[in-house]
């Protein structure tokens, strides 16, 4: 059963349309910040979740990094051209590649990091320290939900 919310018509904004503005934000300030590093979001992304999670497949890194599978292929492509990514194949599944930082990425992500967790910094400033990490339980535990699905 469904708890019943605030009413809607309201003059204040949904949490939902909230969240929607701060990601397309985020994403923009990514975009400009990235551009020294000629990386885009999604490349960023994909080498930072390789770095916490090496070995994943084309179809774990997609999903990790919120991206579909076919376009998670492009992405690796230009990532493996630059060097900053390797590929080997799967000895248990020889149809599956498993991907991992290259030196070369993990020195492009480590250069490129500090910009992006100024964003956070950023966004947070006239968060008191202490409720930090409220904001970030609340929304990991809305990742949480989403992930294992809605009723």
């Amino acid at each position: 059963m469904r708890k019943s919310g605030p009413q809607r018509g309201g003059d204040e904004a949904s949490l939902i349309y909230i969240i929607g503005r701060v990601n397309q934000g985020i994403r923009r300030e990514m975009r400009i910040r990235l551009v020294d590093q000629s990386l885009s979001v999604q490349e960023y992304t994909a080498l930072s979740v390789l770095r916490a999670r090496p070995g994943l497949s084309n179809a774990q890194l997609a999903r990790r990094s919120l991206v579909k599978p076919q376009s998670m292929i492009e992405i690796l492509a230009k990532l493996e051209s630059r060097g900053l990514v390797d590929r080997e194949v799967d000895p248990e599944h020889g149809r599956i590649l498993r991907a991992e930082l290259t030196r070369s990425g993990r020195e492009l992500l480590s250069r490129a990091d500090p910009d992006i967790f100024a964003i956070q910094e950023q966004l947070l400033f006239d968060v008191p320290e202490g409720q930090r990490a409220i904001v970030l339980e609340v929304m990991r535990s809305a990742m949480g939900r989403l992930a294992r699905g809605l009723d």
